[in-house]
């Protein structure tokens, strides 16, 4: 539902826009078109504030499935390590053992930029770190990217190596996929895995 708002907000916007245009060519007053199109944002601006406001963190247990659309991801298990061979971290090393699969019917599936983020209990975000990655995969073998094509029915396995400050309360863990052009709908309560 948000998705149809956000689509049917900005294709009005574009009307709105080429119109304003037109008017520019014929020499017309484009005072209308302009208001029109500042209420339009103002008030797009101000249900995402308000949705952004509202939303909150659900927290779901370790193993359950989040999807978009076909293509499901979930965190299985978690470690914490305070060095991997070598390398230390500045806080802790948080590794997340993750399970892709495919839901579809019919077709392969490859999800568009899924990401994941720790978030500790001040509500910074943290994403993974690529030396901590690299210390793992030296140790475990190169891991699966998490972007990887699934074939109808598949289910494949990795592991996450993020660098988080000591001493937090407790961590949480969030899944999501999508363009950056995603964080302009509405927020909606987010699920997350919370990691103590």
């Amino acid at each position: 539902m948000t998705t149809l708002i956000f689509f049917g907000t900005l294709i009005t916007i574009l009307v709105l826009f080429i119109r304003l245009i037109a008017k520019l060519f014929q020499h017309k007053s484009i005072i209308s078109s302009i208001k029109a199109l500042g209420i339009i944002i103002l008030s797009y601006t101000l249900l995402w504030f308000f949705f952004y406001l509202i939303s909150s963190f659900k927290t779901v247990p370790l193993g359950t499935d989040i999807c978009f659309d076909d293509w499901c991801a979930t965190i299985t298990r978690f470690e914490k390590r305070d060095t991997l061979e070598t390398f230390n971290p500045r806080g802790q090393f948080l590794i997340l053992y993750i399970r892709m699969s495919n839901h579809a019917r019919g077709i392969a599936q490859k999800p568009s930029e899924p990401r994941i983020h720790i978030i500790d209990d001040k509500g910074h975000y943290f994403s993974y770190s690529e030396e901590g990655q690299q210390a793992l995969e030296k140790l475990e073998g190169k891991q699966i990217p998490i972007d990887m094509r699934l074939e109808l029915h598949q289910s494949l396995e990795t592991q996450l190596v993020f660098n988080v400050p000591a001493g937090s309360k407790y961590y949480k863990a969030i899944i999501e996929e999508g363009p950056i052009i995603t964080k302009l709908l509405f927020n909606d309560n987010k699920e997350v895995f919370l990691l103590q």
